[in-house]
């Protein structure tokens, strides 16, 4: 898993023959370019596969799976990206939507190509382009969202930084509400526009961020569990499959993680 140049993306590769992913859901899109082999993942009700040349795109917080599609095991090179890094480079715009999964459009397999492809050596131009053009990319493919004002995107920037400073002690939606100025709902249905998932499950991703550092620090799982905010192990254990698909201990064990200092993103897809 080499380190990425660019904050807002994580770089991985995988090659698998006997793991699968139990079902469960992450708040950054994925990108992955199949390899070699067969990519079986089930996905909106239906099971999908994706080959070498085809690129899985899943959007946060829609639950899928993992594995291969036969005995030879696969291959991909993938991408994680920020919901905002999108927002960011699409002014106005919510985030885009591919139903299917799979895609063979050669314009976002090779803009999924070209951000996966840069080092450190290439100029901050060559990132923010590259972010751009996968946008656009996935503009093409995607149904028009709704139009989102700059008011609407401050506003929910500024909640998801209240949740990421209060994570260990928790955050309400009463809190979230005086702090804003919207009620509930509204708040809710900005922030899943925004962001792809809901003010709650923000808050339980970030918490097994730090999770996850702890871990990579090898600290014991309850540890990790209790500087964390969840209530117990049992209960971190819980939500951590839900958002990973394995296990803390078995995440412990095998997960590489990218050395790039202070990011705080899962690498699993």
């Amino acid at each position: 898993m080499p380190a990425s140049p660019l904050p807002d993306c994580q770089r991985f590769r995988a090659d698998l023959v006997d793991t699968a992913f139990s079902p469960h859901r992450h708040d950054t899109y994925t990108f992955a370019i199949t390899t070699r082999g067969v990519q079986a993942f089930d996905y909106r009700g239906e099971t999908r596969q994706s080959r070498p040349g085809a690129v899985v795109v899943l959007h946060p917080d829609e639950l899928h799976d993992g594995r291969p599609g036969d005995d030879a095991g696969f291959g991909y090179a993938g991408l994680t990206v920020l919901p905002e890094a999108l927002v960011r480079h699409r002014p106005g715009a919510g985030l885009p939507f591919l139903p299917g999964g799979v895609s063979r459009d050669r314009r976002l397999l090779t803009a999924v190509s070209d951000l996966f492809a840069l080092t450190d050596a290439h100029a901050p131009e060559a990132h923010e382009t590259a972010l751009i053009e996968l946008a656009l990319s996935l503009d093409a493919l995607s149904d028009a969202p709704a139009p989102v004002s700059p008011v609407t995107e401050a506003v929910i920037d500024a909640a998801c930084v209240h949740i990421r400073d209060h994570a260990e002690v928790g955050v309400t939606l009463a809190e979230l509400e005086t702090l804003t100025g919207q009620d509930r709902w509204q708040l809710c249905r900005d922030f899943r526009a925004l962001r792809g998932t809901s003010p709650g499950r923000y808050l339980t991703q970030r918490r097994l961020d730090r999770v996850r550092a702890a871990i990579g620090a090898g600290a014991p799982l309850a540890d990790a569990a209790g500087s964390s905010g969840f209530a117990d192990q049992a209960h971190m254990s819980r939500q951590f499959k839900a958002a990973y698909g394995i296990s803390p201990g078995r995440y412990a064990r095998t997960i590489v993680q990218d050395p790039l200092p202070g990011f705080t993103h899962p690498v699993l897809n």
